[in-house]
C-alpha cells in the first residue's frame, strides 16, 4: 500500500533550518517515472503527526484511490497557525500527473492551484501568499519526466530503492510556474521508531532548489514513508 508523507510544498513553506549537504553517490540525470514501481500502488489511505521543535503542531490524512482506471492521490492538512489545505493529483494509468487541485490557507491568506496537462503543456492558475501580484498564469511546455512538485513525496514509496541510486529528475514548481532539477538518493539503511511502531527502512535524502529533506521509506512491503524530516525544526512521523 502507498504510504505518503507531507505534500513537498508544505514542507518547503514550514522548513526553517535547512542543509544543502550532498551525500553518496553522483547523480545521473533521467526521470522519476522511470524508478518508480507500478504494482507497488494501491488504494488506502494514511496519518501523520507533524512535529515542529520537538512539539505536535498539526496533522495530516493522505489518501490513495482508484478513479476507473485514474489515480487519486488526496491530502488534508493542517499545522497550527500557519496553514491548512487539501488537494487532489490525478495520475493516468502510466502515473502521468493529468491534473492538480488544490485549495488552501497559508498564514490567513488563501492560496488555490489548478492545473492541468493536456498537448504537452502544462496549464492553469496559481494564487500562493509568495505571489505580490496575486493570481497568475501558468503555461509550461511538459519537458520528458516532469514532474510536479505536489507528486514527488508521495511517489517515494513506491521507487524501486536500492544501495547507490542516485537520479536527478525536472520539477515544475506548480505555485510559481518554473522548472528545476530535484535530487534523490540513497544513503543507507536504518531502523526507525514512529508512533506506528518500528520499522526498517531506506534513509533517503531529496534535495530540492533551496531544501533538502531526509525520508524513512520501508524496505518490504506494504511500502511506506514513514518519517520525513528538516531537522529538529520540521518532522511527520506516522501514527497509522
Amino acid at each position: 500500500m502507498l504510504r505518503r508523507s507531507t505534500a513537498l510544498a508544505v514542507t518547503l513553506a514550514a522548513a526553517s533550518l535547512l542543509t544543502t549537504a550532498r551525500l553518496g553517490a553522483q547523480p545521473v540525470r533521467g526521470t522519476l517515472r522511470e524508478h518508480l514501481d507500478p504494482t507497488r500502488l494501491v488504494a488506502g489511505s494514511d496519518s501523520f503527526v507533524v512535529i515542529m521543535r520537538n512539539a505536535p503542531r498539526g496533522w495530516q490524512r493522505l489518501s490513495v484511490a482508484r478513479d476507473g482506471t485514474n489515480w487519486l492521490l488526496g491530502d488534508a492538512l493542517a499545522i497550527d497557525g500557519m496553514m491548512s489545505q487539501a488537494s487532489t493529483i490525478r495520475l493516468d494509468a502510466a502515473l502521468n500527473e493529468s491534473s492538480l487541485r488544490q485549495e488552501g490557507l497559508m498564514m490567513g491568506k488563501p492560496m488555490r492551484i489548478a492545473l492541468d496537462t493536456r498537448q504537452g503543456r502544462v496549464t492553469g492558475t496559481a494564487l500562493t501568499p509568495s505571489n505580490p501580484a496575486g493570481e497568475i498564469a501558468i503555461d509550461v511546455p511538459q519537458v520528458e519526466g516532469l514532474v510536479d512538485d505536489n507528486a514527488v513525496t508521495p511517489l517515494l514509496a513506491i521507487v524501486r530503492w536500492r544501495d547507490s541510486l542516485a537520479f536527478s529528475f525536472p520539477v515544475l514548481a506548480s505555485g510559481k510556474g518554473t522548472v528545476a532539477d530535484f535530487t534523490l538518493r540513497t544513503l543507507g539503511k536504518e531502523s526507525v521508531t514512529v508512533p506506528a511502531g518500528q520499522f526498517d527502512t531506506w534513509r533517503v535524502e531529496l534535495q530540492m532548489e533551496r531544501a533538502r529533506m531526509i525520508a524513512n521509506v520501508t524496505t518490504a512491503a506494504p511500502y511506506r514513508v514513514v518519517r520525513m524530516s528538516n531537522g529538529p525544526a520540521f518532522e511527520m512521523q506516522l501514527v497509522k
